[in-house]
Parts: structure tokens; C-alpha cells; sequence
């Protein structure tokens, strides 16, 4: 069994608003607070409340750059200007947990896709993670879920 005790979760059904982007696979570090900020912005000037963890959703296998969608879990679904807001059915998946540091996320998933292809279970065509702790935690403290809906 590895760090990220990779296992089968159901997820719940959950609804994301965020901000779509294709950036540069080197620059995305640096795309994460901002993008953050803009979507708590637009989500305050409808009036709509974070109701889950901040999240990003990969498209596609990264290359040299990375097509991503940053967010929160909101309550609800509902049209809201400059944001993509959908709804995640209930899933089974492939979860890994990582404590630690972002920059050592790299690491988590070479532990986990290993597992993953020897499972050989058919995945979504996205993945995404969320992002469970506070912005102030201590970065050797964060925990990240690392999540591959099963197709």
C-alpha cells in the first residue's frame, strides 16, 4: 500500500463553478490564487455561497500545457456570468490522498497511477482534485484528494 492508500470512494453528487483555462504547464502554480479570487468574486456578486472544497479539474492528459477548470463546490446549480457552473452526477472513483505540500503532488500521482493501471478500470475523461484544507494551513499539513471517476 503506498502514502496515498489508493481505493474505490463513491463520490456524492456535487455542483463546481469555476474558471476554465488552457495555460502553459509551467505557469500553473502561478494561475491557482488568482483564478481562486476571480471565481469568490463572481460567486459573491451573484450573491452565491461556497458549499465544498476548492477543486481543479483536468481535461486530458497534461502536455506542455494543461487544460484545467478551477473552482468551489457550490449549493446549487445556477447560471452565474463568467463562470461554468456544473453538476457532478454520483460516481464511483479511483481516490488517492495526499498530505503535503502542492509541489509535492507530482510524487502522489507517481504513487498512485501504478496502482491505477493495474486496476485497469475504465476513467472519465476528466480527474480533478480538492483541495481540503484552509488557504493558512501549515503546507505540510494540506490534504489533497486526488479523484478519477470511473466511466
Amino acid at each position: 500500500m503506498t502514502g496515498v492508500d489508493p481505493h474505490i470512494e463513491h463520490m456524492e453528487a456535487w455542483v463546481s463553478a469555476g474558471v476554465r483555462r488552457t495555460v502553459p504547464r509551467e505557469d500553473l502554480s502561478a494561475v491557482f490564487g488568482p483564478t481562486y479570487e476571480q471565481v469568490a468574486g463572481l460567486l459573491g456578486a451573484a450573491g452565491v455561497g461556497i458549499a465544498g472544497p476548492a477543486y481543479a479539474e483536468y481535461f486530458g492528459m497534461p502536455t506542455d500545457t494543461v487544460d484545467v477548470e478551477i473552482g468551489f463546490g457550490v449549493g446549487a446549480s445556477a447560471a452565474i456570468d463568467g463562470l461554468v457552473v456544473r453538476e457532478h452526477p454520483e460516481t464511483r472513483a479511483v481516490v488517492g490522498t495526499h498530505v503535503g505540500p502542492y509541489d509535492e503532488l507530482p510524487g502522489a500521482y507517481g504513487e498512485l497511477m501504478p496502482w491505477l493501471e493495474m486496476e485497469e478500470h475504465e476513467l472519465a475523461p476528466s480527474m480533478y482534485e480538492l483541495y481540503l484544507s484552509e488557504p493558512d494551513e501549515e503546507p505540510a499539513k494540506t490534504v489533497t484528494k486526488l479523484v478519477f471517476p470511473v466511466a
